[in-house]
């Protein structure tokens, strides 16, 4: 029996002693067998983060016969899949279980305000330890807890705010400035914040203010022109406005789903953000900070979810198209994504942003020709100033292309605009390598490459492999020794550390590095030449 037979055996071993303890602990109380075989595999799609079947199965979980923070998982499972139901049971039996249950305190607080039901029980089992005391009193502000406001010159900022808009909504509009200026004079600025001032400031006709804080934002349309101050004078509603109590009150949730956010705390950034937008499901601010949680959690699906049917008219509609980007790049298929991004940029021809984006979606999508085209375009048009990124990617379309003289051209034109960025200095330098001309330059660029991203293990093998192609085999196994230490499962590095090694003579342990790019990448694209490295070496 091998060593790697013994060792599966052993973690089998482990495995099954594992649940067996969970189940001891967790599960006094079994429940049939059926129920039981779907507990444990919705145990296993939560360990593994398997969305799809943790929702099928968390349902079937009998929560009466599990302890309270298995419980509370399931509560924030519920959320997460807008299953309010089930979410509303759940916190009904932690509620019954520990009536200072925080997380189920603040659940039942939005569920009974939704349904006009009274909250003072809510409000008076929520124990401060667990946010800010601020965030109790805005709580208990937006529920009319208590009418009492402090003096503006004794409130916090955030406090200040709060009362600043409960004030507005009520129509006390000279009153709500003496708070709402105080964020201005602390400093107390955000996306968000600047939203609010606008608002309040175009409210009371200080539009010179106004001007200042729209300015600030740069929003702009799908044709990408800067919208004027009047267009949300007039549509404030785009930029959610505080109308009423129940906006107030998504608006305190939005910032304690912020304050865990800051804290790293991203379950319970998700769990309080899913409760303001239960609030006000179309609260921009709240939407874009959800997305950062999701992204953070790795939670691409439900980003995916909340980014669907994007409105044009939305000052956010850019951005959030560009945040839709990067998760789809987490999936292989990305037709759907390209279809809307086409769809888009016919409808606003002038929007280079788009174009941008479609080209480098062709490029991923190995779609070489169409990229270039769009690459082109946008290179051609004179609004565009800063034109070196575009450059870049479409020298790496020509280069794919085996297009090698424009790809080159492309290349050079986009260093000469920003001679200090490491990943053009990386792939000129390693093209150069690839073809075995221009080596001295080639190692003079990777060195300068691997000064300004020193940690960058592709850049450190580049280097490492301009040094064994130039003969500098010791200071060759140095730098793809660091390369392979940043990233030891990247098959090529691997095999480019067996290759000095085997030539500085250390023969052994450049076979051992061969073998290990199999074991890594069995199908390797070099595989024939790996194995015929471990059978007889190299030159």
């Amino acid at each position: 029996m091998g060593a790697g037979q013994i060792t599966q055996i052993c973690k089998n071993k482990f495995f099954f002693l594992s649940i067996y303890i969970f189940f001891s602990i967790f599960l006094p109380k079994l429940v049939i067998s059926n129920d039981y075989g779907k507990y444990l595999s919705w145990s296993y799609a939560r360990q593994n983060s398997d969305f799809e079947n943790l929702e099928n199965l968390y349902s079937f979980v009998d929560f009466k016969n599990v302890n309270k923070s298995l419980l509370e998982e399931i509560l924030f499972q519920s959320v997460v899949f807008d299953n309010w139901k089930k979410a509303k049971e759940i916190s009904e039996e932690l509620s019954r279980r520990d009536q200072k249950n925080f997380s189920a305190n603040l659940f039942n607080l939005v569920e009974n305000y939704l349904n006009k039901k009274n909250v003072t029980k809510n409000i008076e089992n929520i124990e401060p330890e667990y946010f800010e005391l601020s965030f109790l009193k805005a709580l208990i502000l937006w529920t009319n807890q208590d009418s009492e406001i402090a003096e503006s010159s004794s409130c916090i900022p955030l406090l200040c705010m709060h009362y600043g808009i409960k004030l507005m909504v009520q129509g006390k509009k000279k009153q709500a400035m003496n708070y709402l200026t105080k964020l201005d004079d602390k400093k107390f600025i955000s996306t968000r914040v600047s939203e609010l001032l606008f608002l309040a400031y175009s409210k009371t006709k200080d539009f010179e203010k106004a001007k200042v804080k729209i300015d600030s934002l740069s929003f702009k349309d799908a044709n990408l022109k800067r919208y004027t101050m009047q267009h949300f004078v007039k549509n404030n509603y785009l930029l959610n406005p505080v109308n009423n109590e129940k906006d107030g009150l998504a608006e305190t949730f939005y910032n304690i789903s912020s304050w865990y956010y800051q804290k790293n705390l991203f379950k319970y950034s998700v769990f309080f953000g899913k409760l303001s937008l239960r609030l006000r499901p179309n609260f921009n601010a709240m939407k874009i900070l959800l997305l950062n949680a999701y992204d953070q959690l790795d939670y691409n699906r439900f980003a995916i979810n909340l980014l669907r049917n994007l409105n044009q008219n939305n000052p956010y509609f850019m951005k959030l198209i560009k945040i839709k980007g990067t998760f789809y790049e987490k999936f292989k298929d990305k037709k759907d994504f390209i279809s809307e991004l086409e769809r888009i940029s016919n409808n606003f021809p002038n929007n280079w942003e788009v174009k941008l984006l479609l080209a480098d979606k062709y490029r991923n999508n190995k779609e070489y020709n169409a990229s270039i085209n769009l690459y082109t375009s946008v290179i051609n048009d004179e609004i565009v100033i800063e034109k070196w990124p575009v450059l870049y990617s479409r020298g790496i379309a020509y280069e794919r292309l085996n297009k090698w003289n424009q790809a080159e051209v492309d290349f050079k034109e986009a260093l000469k605009l920003n001679p200090d960025d490491p990943y053009i200095l990386n792939y000129l330098a390693y093209s150069w390598l690839d073809r075995n001309i221009n080596l001295k330059k080639a190692v003079n660029y990777l060195e300068k490459a691997v000064e300004l991203e020193p940690s960058d293990g592709y850049i450190l093998d580049s280097l490492g492999w301009a040094y064994y192609l130039t003969d500098q085999i010791d200071k060759s196994i140095y730098y793809l020794e660091k390369a392979v230490s940043i990233m030891p499962n990247d098959a090529t590095l691997n095999d480019h550390l067996g290759d000095a090694l085997w030539k500085s003579g250390r023969k052994l342990e450049g076979i051992s590095q061969w073998k290990r790019v199999l074991i890594i990448e069995p199908q390797y694209k070099n595989k024939k030449k790996i194995k015929q490295k471990i059978e007889s070496g190299i030159d």
